[in-house]
């Protein structure tokens, strides 16, 4: 009997520790979702989406931030005057009602924007990069 009992208690807890293993961090969920893998070493600074969907659509918000964002220089190709991705961050950060003052500063940052999924073309990614900060901005769009 105390067997059994000390069985199904190492059961559940190799069950618990494998689930756990099976749901990724916000950065290892963008690596799922977009083929991108973001340097180590981050804080998640602040996150927000639209909230839980049955298709998975909406919008997501992360902020990570690191202490040396060297690693962040090549991740992506920058663009310093991309205007279609600044005006759909812009547009982004209104929906999921992020508050002005807690917004980055647009004109401050790098940003790529695109969509690196084959499974459905109309989904986008924006990333703002804050070099003076080494924080990334990642707004993600499930359509």
């Amino acid at each position: 009997m105390r067997r059994s009992k000390l069985f199904i208690s190492a059961a559940l807890l190799a069950a618990v520790l494998a689930g756990c293993a099976l749901f990724p961090d916000d950065a290892g969920t963008i690596a799922i979702n977009w083929g991108l893998q973001l340097p180590g070493g981050y804080m998640v600074a602040y996150e927000t989406d639209t909230g839980a969907s049955f298709g998975g659509d909406g919008l997501r918000c992360h902020v990570f931030v690191w202490q040396d964002g060297g690693a962040l220089e090549d991740l992506l190709p920058w663009s310093e005057d991309d205007e279609e991705g600044i005006a759909l961050a812009e547009e982004m950060l209104a929906k999921l009602n992020v508050p002005e003052e807690g917004r980055p500063d647009l004109t401050a940052c790098l940003s790529w924007h695109g969509n690196l999924r084959e499974e459905d073309p109309r989904d986008q990614l924006v990333i703002l990069y804050l070099p003076e900060s080494a924080c990334l901005w990642v707004l993600e769009f499930f359509v």
